[in-house]
């Protein structure tokens, strides 16, 4: 039994020592501590300095971007001009997108592919029609176009003129009706040889034109479009 005793004083006399220990005053940081700290404190400042700066010089740059204008001190934002955009062309918008995709889903699965050089001589004969005009880089310009933008067209337009080619062509019979039918007025004093070329471009561009709408009213039936906008689907005569 005292044995017992003496190790309960010795653990009581150890904690004491401990809690005098936790106790005592804290340690001071010696001078190299403080100057650390201090270059610590000064490189967080400067930091978050640089990032105001620049926050501030992209606040400035894009504000004309984001506020094009203010009326009697009230912003007109872009968002404003998006929202009545969407208004007024949303739909329209929408669904030229929708058929724009899914029309080229389709000459996908056509397997179609378009020759690069019958693109070039498409761009080669709007380059001569437009030589005096200003040149085609500045019509595509005026409409906000590219010249890759009108490649695309074309190649969209050739892919389809391939898929639709056994629904389009005129036949003789069909070119020489149209000339005698317009002989007197559209093709006054030129013979049927000079204009018969001519003749077969336009029919074949208002056959393509029926044959499409009667083509793409089929695809549009066979793709699955689901719409997520609240505004009501388009029909497919859209």
């Amino acid at each position: 039994m005292p044995t017992k005793t003496r190790k309960t004083k010795t653990k009581t006399e150890t904690s004491k020592i401990v809690t005098k220990k936790r106790s005592s005053k804290p340690v001071e940081l010696s001078s190299d501590s403080k100057v650390t700290t201090r270059k610590s404190l000064n490189r967080k400042v400067l930091i978050a300095a640089l990032i105001f700066l620049s926050l501030a010089l992209l606040g400035y740059k894009f504000l004309p971007w984001l506020v094009p204008a203010v009326v009697d001190k009230k912003p007109i934002t872009r968002l404003d001009i998006y929202r009545q955009m969407d208004k007024v062309y949303g739909q329209q918008t929408l669904n030229d997108l929708v058929n724009e995709a899914i029309l080229k889903d389709a000459i996908k699965k056509a397997n179609v592919k378009v020759d690069e050089a019958k693109v070039q001589q498409e761009i080669d004969k709007l380059n001569k029609q437009f030589e005096k005009l200003g040149g085609l880089d500045q019509a595509l310009a005026q409409r906000g176009l590219s010249i890759d933008d009108l490649k695309d067209q074309i190649r969209t337009q050739l892919a389809i003129e391939e898929i639709l080619k056994d629904k389009i062509q005129p036949t003789d019979d069909e070119i020489k009706q149209e000339y005698e039918k317009n002989k007197d007025t559209l093709y006054k004093d030129k013979t049927f040889d000079e204009v018969k070329d001519q003749i077969a471009s336009a029919l074949k561009q208002a056959k393509l034109s029926q044959a499409f709408m009667t083509w793409f009213q089929d695809v549009k039936k066979d793709i699955p479009v689901k719409y997520l906008s609240p505004t009501p689907a388009p029909s497919l005569n859209q």
